[in-house]
């Protein structure tokens, strides 16, 4: 055991009135021998781990126990032999470590252990549940305020920023890797006119129904977002022309048969796309500018078509 510094004269009574503090305070205290039994455990720490008041098992023993009541540490594995195997590599390996471990009642501890020379290992654990929980919090907040701020709020797909953000590496991932790229810009048809004739709320119906029918028409590496009041873009990797024009035509289909407001059954969503597929000497602005001037070219040949660039040879060779 560790001596006290050789200045200090104990009282007599210390030792019972240091135990006795200990056992009321709410944070865990154990020591475990150089054999690693249990020495000395504080009443938190035997509530904690469901011990007896005069048990002193191994720590190995207290492990086993764990995992075949549930009681204290939790322990998620079915071999409880090959986890004390993986934890043996290192408990007692260096002078001090700190660790957060959760318990089978769900409450979160942070262990700070101190090995001492003569092998005798103490173990300090304070409950960090309420910091966890907030953490957790805090962290759904961020995530919830990032996925904000990439989100279209209306439609739930990517807003413009982020959706050229996502082109810029999809872009850069295929000149790297030599795979065709396409991207197509897409143009409701005569939208005003549905906002003028039904209204904005009707208007909106058909906005988030579009992009509801556009996500199922796609894969999960494709990129799609809602770029501007009713104009959308998509980037498809690994796409050529024809595979383009596939994924438009079951779209279209898809948009026949489904009317986007279901008190207007005769209302029906139709669109014009520019496609455009990326070359040696593309860069994000100049493929997005050919797709774009594309798209001009459908709505003035009557709308409701799929025109590509003049080019259509792509990276892959």
């Amino acid at each position: 055991m560790p001596r006290p510094p050789r200045n200090i004269r104990l009282n007599p009574d210390l030792p019972l009135q240091l135990l006795g503090c200990l056992d009321e305070t709410a944070t865990g205290v154990v020591l475990f021998d150089p054999e690693d039994r249990l020495r000395y455990a504080n009443r938190y720490f035997r509530e904690a781990y469901a011990l007896a008041a005069d048990s002193t098992p191994t720590w190995e023993e207290m492990m086993r126990r764990c995992h075949r009541e549930r009681v204290g540490l939790l322990i998620e594995s079915e071999d409880i032999e090959a986890w004390l195997a993986r934890v043996r590599l290192k408990r007692r390996q260096s002078p001090k470590r700190c660790f957060e471990s959760d318990l089978a009642d769900g409450r979160w501890l942070r262990v700070t252990e101190t090995l001492h020379p003569g092998g005798w290992l103490l173990a300090v654990t304070t409950d960090v549940t309420a910091l966890k929980v907030n953490e957790t919090t805090l962290r759904q907040a961020r995530d919830e305020a990032l996925r904000l701020s990439i989100t279209d709020a209306l439609t739930g797909l990517h807003n413009r920023r982020h959706v050229f953000e996502r082109l810029d590496e999809l872009f850069l991932s295929a000149r790297q890797l030599r795979y065709p790229l396409a991207v197509a810009v897409i143009d409701l048809d005569h939208f005003k006119d549905v906002n003028d004739a039904h209204g904005h709320g009707v208007g909106d119906q058909v906005l988030v129904h579009f992009a509801r029918v556009l996500r199922q028409a796609l894969r999960p590496q494709d990129l799609v977002g809602r770029i501007g009041g009713e104009e959308f873009l998509l980037a498809l990797p690994n796409t050529e022309p024809q595979g383009v024009h596939q994924v438009l035509r079951r779209l279209r289909t898809s948009l026949a048969a489904d009317p986007p407001v279901p008190a207007l059954p005769q209302l029906r969503t139709t669109f014009s796309s520019g496609l455009a597929h990326a070359l040696p000497d593309d860069n994000v602005h100049t493929l997005w500018t050919r797709a774009d001037r594309a798209l001009y070219r459908a709505k003035a040949a009557g709308r409701g078509v799929d025109l590509d660039d003049d080019t259509v040879t792509g990276f892959a060779v």
